[in-house]
């Protein structure tokens, strides 16, 4: 379950990392006047290439994230079902030591 935990807080870090890396995209650039049209053309093309390759580098992230997660929740499922069963157990070892009769205590001798 460590390694769970782990490797959470490494995509974690790395869905951070894209995020600002997005962020540090920014827009696109407005079409420049003294520049033909394909030009800029182009040149958006190439922002949204970048920004397409960080959002799905993202998304893959968010996928694996969410396995983990979903792991780690199993995992503690699992871990209840357990307890639950160790409580009844005891609670049945309780109610059978609380169940038997009890011996009546002889009354202590005087000297």
């Amino acid at each position: 379950m460590l390694g769970l935990g782990n490797n959470l807080s490494e995509l974690k870090i790395r869905i951070q990392k894209a995020h600002a890396d997005l962020a540090n995209l920014g827009e696109p650039s407005q079409p420049l006047t003294e520049m033909i049209g394909s030009t800029n053309t182009l040149r958006l093309n190439e922002y949204l290439s970048k920004t397409d390759a960080k959002k799905t580098e993202l998304i893959s992230d968010y996928v694996l994230y969410t396995k983990q997660l979903e792991q780690i929740i199993a995992s503690l499922f699992s871990i209840q079902s357990e307890l639950k069963s160790i409580l009844k157990e005891e609670a049945s070892m309780i109610e059978s030591v609380d169940s038997k009769p009890k011996k009546a205590k002889k009354p202590a001798k005087k000297n």
